[in-house]
């Protein structure tokens, strides 16, 4: 029976326990497994992933000029909405689903997500963090400290669009296409893509919801994940007209991700066998028209 659902694994650390995810997802499986698509920075991915796994599928984000070889800036950024995207695009089922690095599904994850498919509705996940968390064939051994609970609403609640979170989420691929994907053009090198996200979803009309049993519970630990990729607010001391404010007016009353591509088409073509094409963003930051190459 061929899977109607992918996964899409999104990482970007040194050390992102793909093992954590997948033996926790494992316990879960009471049909076909999903398609899995574990999308990393770290050049070396495809080495990481046994070749008899034909289920899962490991690579690095398409091109983008925040990191990898086509960066126009010093450092590696932060492109997440680029990482999904690329999942996005290499997607060959109906439904997917986005999680985090370094976490364990709570036991009705899986659940949630096939209530989901049937429902044909958006869900939202939750989430817990916490640092030195130790884990064994899937299970948590040692939960560490707690650093942070997800407080939202229990089950049910259509989530506010601010909330929206990436981390641990699923949908439609259609929807994911209709509004053209995560922001990459507004959003990457500053962030808020999760919620952003979820804006445009909502403003299309598509039903949402909050599923707190669809937990992930994540390691944060500060000295495993720091450093990875960088960044940055613009002008934090001006309160609402700094950028990471903008970015909510930029978003109002839109459908779409603003991208300065098609990813229904881009899709198409990758799926067709070609090579990614260079990134079509723009050099200049939407916020304050400064040159990206510039940003420290």
């Amino acid at each position: 029976m061929a899977s109607s659902l992918t996964i899409a694994y999104i990482s970007s650390r040194k050390e992102p326990h793909f093992l954590w995810f997948y033996l926790s997802l494992q316990k879960q499986i009471d049909r076909d497994w999903p398609k899995i698509i574990y999308v990393s920075t770290d050049p070396t991915i495809k080495n990481h992933i046994d070749k008899t796994s034909d289920h899962i599928r490991a690579v690095n984000p398409k091109p983008t000029i925040w990191q990898g070889p086509y960066k126009i800036t010093r450092d590696e950024w932060w492109a997440k909405s680029n990482a999904m995207n690329t999942a996005i695009c290499l997607c060959e089922t109906e439904f997917i689903a986005f999680v985090d690095d370094r976490c364990v599904l709570a036991p009705e994850w899986l659940q949630c997500v096939r209530e989901a498919m049937e429902g044909q509705y958006a869900v939202c996940g939750s989430y817990e963090k916490r640092a030195n968390m130790k884990v064994e064939n899937g299970e948590i051994t040692d939960f560490g400290t707690l650093l942070g609970i997800d407080e939202r609403i229990q089950l049910g609640y259509p989530t506010p669009t601010r909330d929206w979170y990436g981390g641990s989420c699923a949908l439609p691929l259609e929807w994911c296409l209709d509004v053209n994907g995560f922001s990459e053009d507004l959003c990457d090198g500053l962030g808020s893509e999760d919620s952003m996200f979820g804006v445009t979803l909502r403003n299309s009309g598509f039903p949402m919801k909050y599923d707190s049993r669809m937990r992930i519970i994540e390691d944060r630990t500060p000295s495993e994940i720091e450093g990875a990729l960088k960044r940055a607010d613009k002008n934090p001391h001006l309160g609402q007209r700094a950028k990471s404010w903008d970015i909510v007016r930029a978003f109002h009353g839109k459908t779409s991700s603003q991208n300065s591509f098609d990813i229904r088409d881009m899709r198409a073509r990758k799926l067709k066998g070609e090579d990614w094409r260079p990134p079509s963003a723009s050099h200049f930051d939407w916020y304050d028209n400064a040159p990206i190459s510039e940003m420290i």
